[in-house]
């Protein structure tokens, strides 16, 4: 069983100026334990091929790697072979229904404002024909991530930065592990963390990767009918008033991802994407003098 990521030369490539170094390491060290590639807890399972689909076997093991081999003594039969990795650490995501590799789910809590997810969740699907096939006796099992990041990377202009708040909507709430298809039954909101002044980052799951895909339920539905994900910014200034700027993406969010958006900041706190495609393609709208209120309680 093998982990299948690499997101720093995804880094590397997006901040590249000697000026963004110090938002490349904060953003590397915050990533580190989270994307190093390594996992913790593996969860293994494996299914009868059957309309019965029951767990015919089940262990967790702790691993603490990139990959991992096991010899299995186990009847040889068909099974739909199901994993996921670095959930024992994840407090906003639970793993349920494993009973079945139909119901196997992958369900993040619901909540008001959820802080960023703690770990990188990886899956992995595979059929494993035994019954006829007695010649094969080695499978390789690839684990793909489930989530993402998103960063936010702050220019201030020579402005001084104020307090503010990062927070991600729009993604994906729960994850079918066998049809490997994501769910959206709730609104989410994912407060992103401070890694530096000028750095926010925030791991999540992916967006739908179409408006007309599995729409999500009305109060969590983006304003606009095109968008995905948002990424709202809410800056609160020495006078005491709070500017919002949402960011509205029409591209999806996906697994696996790391997105870097980089923004300038004015003196009212509002922020403009620096990068010509996200100048193009992402719609911006500021307020100003924002107040609280509407459809999610925001603790700022």
């Amino acid at each position: 069983m093998r982990i299948v990521t690499d997101m720093e030369m995804t880094i590397n490539e997006k901040l590249s100026l000697e000026i963004e170094e110090s938002m490349a390491i904060a953003l590397k060290e915050w990533l580190g334990p989270i994307l190093s590639g390594r996992a913790h807890d593996l969860s293994v399972n494996f299914y009868s091929l059957d309309t019965r689909d029951i767990l015919r076997h089940h262990w967790d093991d702790v691993i603490d790697a990139t990959q991992k081999s096991y010899t299995l003594n186990i009847p040889r039969e068909d099974y739909m072979h199901l994993a996921v990795v670095n959930i024992a650490e994840n407090s906003n995501v639970s793993l349920l229904g494993e009973q079945h590799s139909a119901t196997m789910h992958l369900e993040q809590r619901m909540g008001d404002t959820l802080v960023t997810q703690p770990t990188a969740v990886y899956t992995a699907r595979e059929i494993m024909l035994m019954a006829q096939d007695t010649t094969k006796d080695r499978f390789d099992v690839h684990l793909y991530m489930l989530n993402n990041v998103v960063a936010l990377v702050i220019d201030s202009l020579g402005v001084a930065l104020p307090e503010m708040d990062v927070l991600l909507s729009g993604t994906a709430t729960g994850f079918d592990v066998k049809d490997s298809t994501f769910t959206f039954a709730h609104p989410s909101l994912l407060r992103a963390s401070r890694l530096s002044d000028q750095c926010y980052a925030v791991v999540g799951m992916p967006s739908r990767d179409s408006v007309h895909v599995a729409p999500m339920p009305a109060k969590a539905a983006p304003a606009a009918k095109d968008v995905l994900w948002e990424l709202r910014s809410y800056v609160t200034l020495p006078n005491g008033s709070i500017t919002e700027t949402v960011f509205s993406f029409h591209r999806p969010l996906e697994a696996g991802a790391l997105e870097i958006i980089r923004v300038n900041m004015n003196e009212n706190g509002v922020l403009e994407p620096i990068d010509d495609e996200d100048k193009k393609e992402v719609g911006v709208t500021v307020k100003l003098d924002w107040k609280q209120g509407g459809e999610h309680e925001i603790d700022l």
